[in-house]
Order: C-alpha cells, then sequence, then structure tokens
C-alpha cells in the first residue's frame, strides 16, 4: 500500500531516472515519485510549491554541478524543510574518496550503486521511519 510520502530522483541520465520510477512505483512504498535532471530543477519545484521530498536519491555524478556540490550550496534550504528529507547517494561506482566525502554531510543517509532495486528502495524507505521514530 502506497504511502503519502515522496521521493525525488536527482538523475542527469534519463534512462536511469525512468528505471528508478518504475523500481519505485513497483515497490508501492511512496506516494509520489518526482523525476528531476538535475538539482537546481528538484530546489526550483520545492521552491514554486511542489511537494516537499521525504527522500531523495541522488546522483554524484552531473553536469554542471555534482550531488554534493548540490548539498554544499542548499543544503541548509534542504535542512530547514519539514520534515527533513533523507538524502540516499546513488552512482555507478562507488569510489572510496566519494564515500569519505559523503560523510562530511549529515544530510546523506546511505550511499546506493546503481542501478536502484526493489531492497534498495525498501532499505531507504526505512530510513525514514528511523528518521520518525
Amino acid at each position: 500500500m502506497a504511502s503519502s510520502k515522496t521521493v525525488y530522483v536527482i538523475d542527469d541520465e534519463r534512462m536511469d531516472r525512468k528505471y528508478a520510477k518504475r523500481i519505485i512505483d513497483k515497490s508501492q512504498l511512496f506516494g509520489g515519485v518526482e523525476l528531476f535532471e538535475g538539482p537546481e530543477a528538484a530546489l526550483a519545484h520545492i521552491q514554486d510549491g511542489g511537494p516537499k521530498p521525504d527522500l531523495i536519491f541522488l546522483d554524484i555524478n552531473m553536469p554542471p554541478i555534482t550531488g554534493f556540490e548540490f548539498l554544499e550550496m542548499y543544503g541548509r534550504e534542504i535542512q530547514q524543510l519539514d520534515p527533513v528529507p533523507a538524502v540516499v547517494i546513488v552512482s555507478t561506482t562507488v569510489n572510496p574518496a566519494d564515500l569519505e566525502r559523503a560523510e562530511n554531510f549529515p544530510l546523506i543517509r546511505d550511499f546506493l550503486c546503481k542501478p536502484l532495486t526493489l531492497e534498495h528502495v525498501a532499505d531507504s524507505a526505512a530510513l525514514l521511519d528511523e528518521r520518525a521514530g
């Protein structure tokens, strides 16, 4: 049964966004899935009154700004959302330097290797339950 929670997928690769949406929809754990080609579009969507994310799947390797740069620039604004969304990094590779860098961001709750799976989505949804508890 779908919840009222909203998940954002921020990824510059169109096929990765479409695949992520299909997996998230199949999980039936979220009421809404919003897809964005870049972080600026996601932030503009929030500022324009769009549904706020409970969870953000964020790719790190995106031009013109990376997922990390997005969090550096807009982390404070994201932390002011109520509730504060959980950010899960998704990447094609797990680079040890990226893992280390992710530890510097309190918003980042997990780091996953693409492609997104039903298990990834379920584990990420559980992070929201932990946040509430």
